[in-house]
């Protein structure tokens, strides 16, 4: 069998897999063919035919900017690190804290 006929098999053998409504497994079962050959016919024929055509389609993505400052109830908040509790009010300096925490983190 040469490469066109096989072609032409598989596509026959593909649409008629997807119109039973079995399962890969169930209908590779009854119809006697591998389930390892299945799936790669299927990814076989859902690639595109040529190099230059794309499959991809590309969505925008908006990003927003993290806010500048974060709001903390007007008690301070507690966090606590091991042992150590550290408390932070509003317009704390979120990198002074990561530091902070960091460092007790590792000592800890």
């Amino acid at each position: 069998m040469d490469k066109q006929q096989r072609l032409q098999e598989w596509t026959a053998r593909i649409t008629d897999f997807k119109s039973s409504g079995l399962t890969k497994s169930a209908w590779c079962q009854a119809q006697g063919q591998s389930i390892y050959k299945l799936k790669y016919w299927l990814h076989k024929l859902n690639e595109p035919s040529s190099s230059t055509s794309s499959s991809s389609n590309w969505l925008p993505l908006a990003i927003s900017s993290p806010p500048t400052e974060i709001s903390l109830p007007s008690s301070p908040l507690t966090v606590r690190v091991g042992i150590v509790g550290i408390e932070v009010h509003s317009g704390f300096n979120p990198q002074l804290l990561r530091e902070i925490v960091r460092a007790l983190d590792l000592s800890c």
